[in-house]
């Protein structure tokens, strides 16, 4: 297996930079280090407040914590603490710093400040933070050299604290105005051997049928190889987003049948999966063969793999067939980590803090939920029904229960629930369409006993049977708030008090109930219909109602925080929508302010796109009258946007993205060729500096 490899793929970018002093770090890779959009941050303040609910620890740490801190653990020499210390979850720190004010005095060099400021975010912006920092090694590597943590060696199960302070400290910086500026690190003319990955700045590079390289810019803007990779056949690297690991798939024998005297007999010892994992300043390969994926199954063919977005679970499966689940051992290494019993696998969902994972296929749900010790069982197997199907015919005289429902499914953002529903009722054997008198949404809910069931049906009439009918549930932030919006209607349902779902309100709407944005404000929510975006507001009677109003020919995009919203106009103006009071920390559960108001700000062009950054501080637009340019805005204290900086590209662009720690852009473009008649395809990213840092 290859380390980096000095192989130059283009000429330096103007402006690029030497890369920053590093510290030495314990894992993960020596990538060159990119730099950051704040210079230097302030240290970090006061902890922040703690949590309403202290987090539970198991019995064995919990009597280990009041037996042993202050007589042993706080007497022990500091190198020695904090190498105990480096073994301790989020949960174990923050147990650990409740013991005692000595033992919180020592474990505030070992993160306990950065600890107390995550566990008092919204279980929501936890799982979003635990599953930026786990797919992403560079970000966590970068980090490290921050002098705004005392601990540049902290351990990587404690990323996701570092995380959410460095992401309220870059939203901070923004919003006291800090002057940006665009300096290019590298270009690639993206060729069909190429497979990009979105915000992650690694390119695949295909040389053969059996070999790939993976590509990374180097300082000095050049495209380097950093590995080569080894394959038996034409991969796919879709669904997996970490720029620390990639998955290879080989082929193996398949028999003319799956089972029988025609089917392939397996050894248990074919070369089935191959992981490639950065591990300091190298790619190291982990080689998975059939018995290691599949040990019980003696089918052990695989056709497709989805990796969890926060890249701790992967997915493996073969189409009708059972599947199997991988994650890591207590070596780090890859193994199997439990076993999917149902052929019906054709489509798959994590939950947002990836414990959870829905299998299914027409009527048919498998659930599968992750244990503390790491391993996969399955806790739910759902066939949706509606019984009164079992009197209705379709055209050809059949019965109309004998036929699948096409379900799309749903999450809640707090992981408690998942909704199901379908918008077409299908054909019969002889393709005749059956048509319904209603559909219905289904919420499902996990029991004390982490079986999930049906917990409400919602139904919906239509005013004469149809085949085809809209409608769109839609879950709030905080995963309290459903509405289900239909070509006739839109209805807000809420949990009570007993976590009973309520209908709060229903409004018959010929033509749909439009499209809902959620802002971090549980009472609040935006609704866009027609020619108009609405602000609907919970009364403090319990009565949701319409506070404000605004001409929208078209809602381009919304903040991750949901506090603004673009509106494009063609005629010639963008208006950006902003929530006013703003949180200065979009990530803080909320609390309810005085007064509320939603305030315009226009610009004097129309755009193409829009996209914000994961704090909702930054904005990249493209003009609609010049697609070679992005703008980028940042949001001010006084909850105003201003215009930062610029970068050019030498065609029109086509897509772009924010890296998850906001330092870097990636812009995909496509220059006009010497022919004219085709346009190249051109992948570009850009560093975000403090402008300060480009005259230097």
């Amino acid at each position: 297996m290859d380390g980096r490899i000095n192989e130059k793929r283009n000429t330096p970018s103007p402006g690029s930079e030497p890369p920053a002093n590093r510290a030495k770090q314990d894992v993960a890779s020596n990538i060159a280090e990119v730099s950051d959009v704040i210079p230097k941050l302030s240290p970090w303040p006061t902890p922040a407040r703690m949590p309403d609910k202290t987090r539970t620890v198991s019995t064995a740490v919990s009597a280990t914590a009041t037996t042993c801190s202050d007589s042993r653990l706080v007497s022990l020499p500091g190198e020695v603490f904090n190498r105990i210390a480096s073994y301790l979850s989020i949960n174990d720190i923050n147990h650990f710093g409740q013991t005692s004010p000595t033992m919180g005095d020592r474990l505030r060099s070992c993160g306990l400040d950065e600890v107390h400021y995550f566990l008092s975010l919204t279980r929501q912006r936890q799982s979003s933070c635990r599953a930026i920092i786990q797919s992403s090694h560079l970000l966590l590597e970068y980090l490290r050299t921050l002098p705004i943590f005392s601990d540049r060696h902290f351990p990587a199960q404690l990323g996701p604290a570092y995380y959410s302070c460095y992401a309220s400290h870059l939203r901070q910086q923004i919003l006291d105005g800090a002057a940006l500026t665009f300096i290019p690190i590298g270009s690639l003319d993206v060729h069909y051997h190429h497979h990009l990955r979105d915000h992650i700045p690694i390119i695949i590079e295909r040389k053969s049928e059996n070999y790939s390289d993976i590509l990374a810019p180097d300082p000095d803007g050049q495209w380097v190889r950093e590995a080569e990779i080894k394959h038996n056949d034409r991969v796919s690297y879709g669904h997996q987003w970490a720029d620390h690991i990639l998955f290879v798939l080989h082929r193996v024998p398949r028999g003319l049948m799956r089972r029988g005297p025609l089917s392939h007999q397996y050894t248990g010892k074919e070369h089935l999966l191959s992981v490639f994992e950065r591990k300091k300043d190298s790619w190291v390969e982990q080689q998975l063969t059939t018995g290691d994926v599949f040990p019980q199954d003696e089918n052990k063919y695989m056709n497709e793999m989805h990796l969890s977005p926060d890249a701790s679970s992967l997915v493996c499966i073969h189409n009708g067939e059972a599947g199997a689940i991988l994650g890591r051992g207590a070596d780090g290494q890859w193994v199997n980590r439990g076993k999917i019993n149902t052929g019906r696998n054709h489509h798959l969902l994590f939950s947002a803090d990836n414990n959870h994972l829905l299998l299914y296929d027409g009527s048919y749900i498998t659930l599968m939920s992750r244990a503390e010790d790491k391993s996969w069982s399955q806790t739910g197997d759902i066939v949706v029904t509606d019984p009164a199907d079992d009197l209705k015919k379709t055209p050809s005289g059949e019965t109309v229960s004998d036929f699948d429902f096409d379900l799309d499914v749903k999450f809640s953002p707090d992981n408690r629930h998942f909704v199901t529903w379908f918008e077409d009722a299908g054909d019969d054997s002889n393709l005749g369409a059956i048509e319904r008198d209603y559909f219905f949404v289904v919420i499902f809910a996990c029991d004390p006993q982490g079986q999930w069931h049906e917990k409400k049906r919602i139904i919906e009439y239509c005013d004469w049977p149809m085949r085809y009918f809209f409608i769109k549930p839609e879950f709030s932030q905080d995963g309290r708030l459903l509405i289900i919006t239909s070509e006739k209607s839109f209805n807000i349902w809420e949990l009570d008090t007993d976590d009973k779902w309520q209908l709060s309100y229903r409004e018959e709407s010929q033509g749909g109930g439009g499209d809902f944005y959620f802002p971090v404000d549980p009472c609040e929510f935006i609704r866009r219909s027609g020619r108009s975006v609405t602000i609907w507001r919970k009364a403090a009677s319990g009565i949701w109602g319409e506070t404000q109003t605004f001409p929208a020919e078209a809602l381009v995009a919304s903040s991750p925080s949901g506090e603004t919203i673009v509106c494009n106009d063609p005629s010639g103006h963008t208006d950006l929508y902003q929530r006013k009071p703003f949180a200065e920390s979009f990530d803080q559960p909320f609390a309810e302010p005085a007064a509320v108001e939603w305030v315009n700000q226009r610009i004097g062009f129309s755009i193409v796109k829009a996209d914000f950054n994961q704090e909702g501080c930054l904005l990249a637009l493209v003009p609609s009258t010049c697609t070679q340019s992005l703008i980028l805005f940042g949001l001010t204290a006084d909850g105003s946007w201003v215009e930062r900086t610029r970068l050019q590209t030498e065609g029109r662009i086509e897509k772009f993205c924010f890296s998850p720690c906001s330092r870097t852009l990636q812009v995909t473009s496509l220059r006009p060729t010497h022919d004219h008649v085709r346009e190249q395809e051109v992948f570009s990213l850009w560093k975000i500096m403090h402008s300060r840092h480009s005259r230097e």
